[in-house]
C-alpha cells in the first residue's frame, strides 16, 4: 500500500466527517464517491460486503456497501452487481475510529479534487441559500 493512497483515505475520512454536518453535502459526497471508486480500481480499497442501513428510505430497508481502505471503513450505495456478488454482513455496527487524522477540510477537498479530477460547479449555488431569509445573508 502506498503512502499516497493512505493520504487519499485520510482526505476521504475528513470530507466524509464534515459532510454529515454540511448544509449542502452533495459536492462532498460526490468527491468521496469518486475517490473511493478510483481507489477500488487501483487496488488500494476493497469492497467487504453489504450492511443494512440505519436510515431506511421511506420505511423500506436498504443496504449500503462497506469499503475498507487503509483501515478506514466507508459506506457507499451499492450497485446491482454488488448486490449479486458480495455477502450481506447484517446490521451496521458502530465504527470505532482508532485513526487520528489531522487535516483541514479545504486541504482534504483539494487533495481529492487533484486525485479524482472532480471540480465544483461554479454556477451551482447551494440549496441552503435558496430557502434562507434575505435578512440572514
Amino acid at each position: 500500500m502506498s503512502n499516497a493512497s493512505k493520504k487519499i483515505a485520510e482526505a476521504i475520512f475528513i470530507v466524509n466527517r464534515h459532510s454529515k454536518a454540511a448544509t449542502d453535502p452533495r459536492y462532498l459526497y460526490q468527491l468521496k464517491k469518486a475517490a473511493i471508486e478510483k481507489l477500488i480500481k487501483e487496488g488500494y480499497a476493497k469492497k467487504l460486503g453489504l450492511q443494512f442501513s440505519n436510515n431506511p428510505k421511506k420505511s423500506y430497508q436498504h443496504s449500503n456497501l462497506l469499503i475498507d481502505c487503509h483501515g478506514f471503513l466507508f459506506h457507499l450505495p451499492p450497485q446491482k452487481q454488488d448486490m449479486k456478488d458480495l455477502p450481506h454482513l447484517g446490521t451496521m455496527q458502530p465504527i470505532k475510529t482508532t485513526n487520528q487524522v489531522r487535516m483541514s477540510l479545504s486541504h482534504a477537498k483539494t487533495t481529492l479534487e487533484n486525485y479524482t479530477g472532480v471540480k465544483p460547479d461554479p454556477l451551482k449555488k447551494s440549496a441552503f441559500y435558496d430557502n434562507a431569509s434575505p435578512y440572514f445573508r
